[in-house]
């Protein structure tokens, strides 16, 4: 299957996107500026992090799985 026709590539690169947007969220701890806002997107930025790690464990799971399958 070529990569312009893998129906997941679209979601990886959001999920690629929003992973450099999390680290970017960080930088108001780093410069030590409080707010409301800023601890909204870091708590935002784990839920989403939590997320896109559970999605990228069931995808490597379920690759492991299609390998064991052609294996057998």
């Amino acid at each position: 299957m070529s990569e312009e026709n893998d129906p997941g590539k679209k979601s990886r690169l959001i999920e690629d996107i929003f992973i450099l947007v999390s680290i970017l969220a960080l930088w108001p701890v780093v410069l030590g500026w409080q707010g409301v806002i800023y601890e909204l997107a870091l708590y935002a930025a784990l839920a989403g992090l939590v997320y896109i790690f559970f999605r990228r464990v069931r995808r490597f799971r379920a690759a492991r799985d299609e390998i064991d399958e052609i294996d057998e």
